[in-house]
């Protein structure tokens, strides 16, 4: 009897309030369309924000590939950061080095850009400047780099390693040396390439 009960008291709480249920269940449809419309736009954005920068790309015409490109730079999406990119390599390919370096600050600067991103950016810009722009700048460039992720230790220690023979400081270069060769997490790549340096700084 007291299944009864209850079962007949559900029935007539959900007769009592079938229009709120209604409302809501209608609310939560609409929802889940929404997201769905959402991501369904938003994949169809991705998708032909990638096939306009693959054109660009490999297009013949330098100025469609600029054009093209700065419109896809305007976007906030990882399309956006690689035509971004890709703007800056051709400056740099133009010997137009301040240009780039003024570029890639702004890259550091954007506030929708990520740590690892802005990381990933400073390596790219110092290694793609370094001998052309001031030693200055790189080191500005250097200093974007996020020292608590350590898979880009090796790449900042490098840089200054670098650095310091241009600026011809040789104790700080043979401190970077040491610090390089005796660091167990530095790469054997980066150990290699920061050996034959300064094997060649010493006997030119």
């Amino acid at each position: 009897a007291s299944k009864i009960n209850i079962f007949s008291i559900i029935q007539n709480l959900i007769k009592q309030n079938v229009k709120v249920i209604i409302f809501f269940a209608l609310i939560i449809l609409l929802f889940i369309a929404g997201l769905q419309i959402y991501f369904f736009n938003k994949n169809k954005k991705i998708l032909e924000l990638s096939i306009v920068y693959n054109d660009s790309k490999y297009s013949n015409s330098q100025m469609d590939f600029i054009e093209h490109m700065n419109e896809i730079a305007e976007t906030r999406s990882f399309y956006g950061l690689l035509a971004s990119l890709e703007l800056i390599n051709n400056k740099i390919n133009n010997n137009q080095y301040n240009e780039s370096y003024e570029d890639y600050l702004k890259l550091l600067n954007n506030k929708n850009i990520d740590n690892l991103y802005k990381t990933l950016l400073a390596v790219h810009g110092s290694y793609n400047l370094l001998d052309k722009i001031t030693n200055e700048k790189i080191v500005k460039l250097i200093s974007y780099i996020d020292e608590s992720l350590d898979s880009f230790i090796d790449y900042r220690l490098e840089l200054l390693f670098l650095l310091s023979i241009n600026n011809g400081n040789i104790n700080k270069t043979n401190s970077l040396y040491e610090q390089i060769i005796e660091d167990d997490s530095i790469s054997l790549s980066i150990k290699e390439r920061v050996k034959k340096i300064n094997e060649f700084e010493k006997y030119k």
